[in-house]
């Protein structure tokens, strides 16, 4: 029976890249803090880390080695998931590596910032009702539309987006749409941030009339929508959710060890052991199912269910600590602060629970949301027929 552990080569990356982190992440990151970006960090901070993760080559690591280097940087806090390879170098890699070679090997090496611009105000989880487009002209394309939702647009040197091609209504999305790749900034495209509730932003995207030559198409016109799929299958193993997970898992058991309420030491107190254990247990279990889906992506390929299976299952579950964390915390737990400058608070955590109770949603929603991969669980794991929603 497999039991889903890595070889010795990949426990052999994990101890290179915890001291990595260790060296180059510092204990104390308020220095190089932005609140409004989704690491909670700097550009240049980010940058430089990316560089030194590139000078290794392990931005363009198979799925497997991908998958631990993610799992610890989220557990360190550093900014090395959302990398241009991370969001944009599935695309760019499976169709585009011949025209875009160069693009590629930049950011490869981390010396660029990318995005993946597809989801619009009304084309969300459902993005076959997409309705920017691109007219050909002069050999090349005119984009028009908006984006919105999307990590790390303002900083980005480059995005990867999808538009209508084909101005046949009656032709179906998946052979209406083709994706290109447009250098960032660019004529006739602005970028705004939108702040989320957490405070840090989401870009918002707006191609008025933005010209771009034949070389910006990525794959084959058309084929948009069939690319998009598979970039979205590839884009992410989901260690990376159970790398925030175990890191705030720590911090609550930091916690209730040195925690008193009431003058009794919080670590005795049987429900909240209770608590924190089924919260371990949870933990070990959804990591355990995340290996097997990466495990079957290295062999003869993953059950159709099981990367939703995983995603639904690690993202729930950070929910459920960072709303452990709160109630177990009490007041303390209530009070907020940004990452990384929460030193001086006198709260839980420095803040780092009221935090995570607002930011946890984020992963419910994104990547699809939940119900959607419930629904597309029942059907690929049991044949009932999809629902419109």
């Amino acid at each position: 029976m497999a039991d889903f552990r890595f070889p010795p080569d990949c426990e052999a990356l994990r101890a290179e890249v915890r001291a990595f982190l260790a060296d180059e992440v510092p204990t104390d990151l308020a220095p190089f803090s932005d609140p409004r970006d989704l690491t909670g960090l700097e550009e240049g901070f980010e940058r430089r880390l990316q560089a030194a993760a590139g000078e290794r080559g392990w931005l363009s690591l198979d799925p497997v080695h991908q998958a631990l280097l993610t799992l610890a940087a989220a557990r360190a806090d550093a900014p090395l998931i959302d990398t241009a390879m991370t969001l944009a170098g599935a695309a760019v890699r499976r169709f585009g590596a011949a025209h875009h070679r160069s693009l590629l090997e930049r950011m490869a090496a981390g010396e660029v910032e990318m995005c993946a611009a597809y989801t619009e105000p009304g084309a969300g989880s459902d993005l076959g009702a997409v309705a920017a487009t691109a007219r050909p002209e002069g050999g090349g394309w005119v984009i028009d539309g908006t984006k919105t939702l999307v990590t790390g647009a303002h900083k980005s040197d480059a995005c990867v987006t999808i538009a209508r091609t084909e101005p046949d209504p009656e032709v179906r999305p998946r052979d209406a749409m083709t994706m290109f790749v447009v250098a960032l900034p660019h004529p006739g495209v602005e970028v705004r941030r939108l702040e989320t509730m957490n405070g840090w932003s989401l870009g918002e995207i707006i191609f008025s009339g933005a010209v771009v030559g034949p070389d910006a198409v990525l794959g084959e016109v058309g084929a948009g929508w069939r690319q998009m799929a598979q970039a979205l299958a590839a884009e992410r193993s989901g260690m990376f959710w159970l790398g925030f997970a175990r890191h705030v898992l720590d911090l609550l058991v930091d916690h209730v060890a040195t925690g008193v309420v009431d003058g009794r030491p919080m670590g005795e107190d049987p429900l909240v052991l209770d608590r924190v254990g089924r919260l371990e247990a949870e933990w070990s279990a959804a990591d355990r199912l995340a290996r097997r889906v990466i495990w079957d992506s290295a062999g003869d390929g993953v059950e159709p269910a099981l990367p939703s299976m995983s995603k639904v299952v690690a993202t729930e579950l950070l929910q459920r600590i960072a709303v452990a964390a709160v109630e177990i915390a009490g007041v303390e737990g209530l009070v907020w602060a940004p990452l990384f400058r929460g030193g001086d608070v006198p709260a839980a955590a420095g803040g780092r629970f009221a935090w995570e109770y607002l930011e946890r949603v984020h992963g419910t929603i994104g990547s699809g949301a939940n119900e959607v991969h419930r629904d597309a669980i029942a059907a690929l794991a049991t044949d009932l027929p999809r629902v419109a929603r």
